[in-house]
């Protein structure tokens, strides 16, 4: 199968999966289960900048269109971080993963590469998620506890679906 099909279709059953979530599954007010973020650090890192911010904001408005939530939330938290995520590869990743097209695969970089970068990915994406969906109508420490919960079971779950999905040869 080529890789951009591949690739295509891991996003509509992510992008599925996301709705599913929003819709069926509750875990509180305080876990948000969120695998946009990892769709756009997914998105190749050779793209025009304009085109990720495009694809970035039409997944979150998708998410946001098709669940039950705040129109708009999920679309400028994923904005966020596609106008970021290249920008914090070049850092975290060794120089020789520099010409690769998407992120390289664990076996070919470490995983504390991909752990650092999705945490610092899932901790952008959810301040500004937070922030706006209602940091002013709870406490502080609520809000700072759903933030730092999110975060920690978000990052599990993208460790898992980037070492399952998205780590086969591109």
């Amino acid at each position: 199968m080529p890789s951009n099909l591949r690739q295509i279709i891991i996003y509509i059953a992510l992008l599925m999966l996301q709705v599913i979530i929003n819709n069926y599954l509750y875990l509180g007010p305080l876990v948000y289960i969120c695998l946009i973020p990892l769709l756009v650090v997914y998105l190749p890192l050779d793209q025009k900048p304009f085109v990720s911010l495009l694809i970035a904001f039409g997944l979150g408005l998708a998410v946001d269109i098709l669940s039950d939530g705040v129109l708009g939330l999920n679309a400028g938290a994923a904005t966020l971080v596609a106008l970021i995520y290249k920008r914090l590869f070049y850092p975290i990743f060794q120089k020789n993963t520099y010409s690769k097209r998407f992120i390289p695969p664990v076996r070919e970089s470490n995983l504390w590469h991909h752990v650092l970068y999705l945490l610092i990915i899932y901790a952008i994406y959810f301040l500004f998620y937070i922030s706006f969906d209602g940091l002013a109508l709870s406490t502080i420490l609520v809000s700072s506890a759903r933030y730092l919960i999110c975060v920690a079971v978000n990052l599990v779950l993208a460790l898992a679906v980037d070492v399952t999905l998205f780590n086969k040869s591109q």
